[in-house]
């Protein structure tokens, strides 16, 4: 009988701790699932367009607007293959405290910098020929139930209505997924010229240039160009790469990062205080069979076997139940929320990292049940079980 069929064995023999245990596994990988998605989405783009592409803002901040002569002159530099610019609109749909990623860009620019986009000719073309134009996200566009050609009211918590207007009225041309192994964000595009020409203040100016580093251009080097072309200006910039820049405008309401690797290892630490005592509890209840087995000729390598294989079982299958729950979990809550989240579903590298930590976890926390294993002695186990 291998170590493998006796672990399963004695797995069943005790059920209720066995699924007490699984759901514990389970549950911890379920926290890991969902905030490991997020993670990786903050820290996704480094090999990617969003990695190459730059963000040039100015200095003192996102509160503060480019002039919109300054794209004619980052084009001039050389080593810039494309640019372009978005403006945030502080847009919302019917509830002022759910904001958008509204963002008004100059469309036939915005569309050719951004392959990661994928839109149907048919609503890139009536995007690129209406003025009052929208392209959404799909899902965005399933949240709030649009469909191309809906009449579509957003009002703005920066820029009043047109003159005798209820609303800034847009007409959604089509939508479309930004591809991103991370989670694809979810966010509007508008026509800058629409906004520009109506809005009261600010006028002729932006709020950021995206611009992509020709081939062979370091984004560092041109990044530090750009800010050096309009350091002595009244509108200095600061560059950096599109994925630094969202890893920044997460930080800037807390350490994210730090504060989902905390959770996690809290919910670890805890999960290996749970399994060890457990196991190492079963190793003292099921010592008359470990002496059993040991007079029956089984070396102490299969009985370490034996108790690995117990603890690897319920590790392994619980982390696959728990990430198979939070790739679940991260549809829906995402589906509900895609104008605060990205498209969080469950990346094959945090799939593997999940599976690659139970086995290290299952190797760690069968250690002390294996040395207790080890130490029964036959006469020992059966005086035990006598006494």
């Amino acid at each position: 009988m291998t170590a493998l069929r006796i672990a399963l064995d004695y797995l069943r023999f005790h059920r209720l701790r066995s699924l007490t245990l699984l759901a514990c596994v389970s549950v911890a990988f379920l926290a890991y699932g969902v905030l490991g998605a997020f993670r990786y989405s903050l820290q996704s783009g480094e090999e990617s367009v969003t990695g190459q592409r730059l963000i040039v803002t100015h200095r003192d901040g996102l509160m503060q607007t480019l002039p919109l002569a300054h794209g004619e002159r980052i084009a001039a530099l050389p080593g810039v293959a494309h640019w372009a610019h978005a403006t945030w609109q502080g847009a919302y749909f019917r509830d002022a405290r759910e904001l958008l990623m509204a963002l008004a860009v100059a469309p036939e620019s915005w569309l050719q910098q951004h392959p990661d986009m994928r839109v149907d000719a048919a609503a890139r073309a009536d995007f690129l020929q209406r003025r009052n134009g929208m392209l959404a996200s799909v899902a965005l566009a399933e949240r709030f139930g649009w469909k191309p050609g809906d009449s579509i009211p957003l009002k703005s918590i920066l820029y009043p209505p047109p003159a005798g207007e209820p609303a800034w009225t847009y007409v959604l041309s089509g939508t479309f997924v930004a591809e991103s192994s991370g989670g694809a964000r979810n966010y509007i595009i508008t026509h800058y010229d629409y906004l520009n020409e109506a809005r009261p203040m600010w006028k002729d100016t932006v709020g950021t240039y995206m611009v992509t580093p020709a081939p062979g251009t370091s984004p560092a080097a041109l990044a530090q160009a750009i800010d050096a072309l309009f350091a002595d200006g009244d509108a200095p910039t600061s560059s950096t790469t599109d994925h630094a820049f969202h890893l920044e405008f997460f930080s800037q309401s807390g350490d994210f990062l730090g504060m989902i690797r905390a959770v996690l290892a809290v919910a670890f630490v805890s999960l290996m205080l749970v399994l060890v005592s457990s196991q190492a509890l079963a190793m003292r209840q099921i010592a008359r069979d470990l002496g059993v087995l040991k007079v029956l000729g089984y070396s102490d390598r299969r009985v370490v076997a034996m108790v690995f294989a117990q603890v690897g079982v319920l590790m392994v299958a619980g982390a696959a139940l728990g990430l198979a729950l939070g790739a679940v979990v991260n549809r829906v809550v995402t589906r509900q929320l895609p104008q605060f989240l990205p498209d969080l579903l469950m990346p094959l590298p945090v799939v593997a990292e999940g599976l690659a930590l139970a086995l290290a976890l299952a190797a760690a926390a069968a250690l002390l049940p294996a040395w207790l294993a080890l130490r029964v002695r036959p006469v020992e186990a059966f005086a035990m079980e006598q006494g």
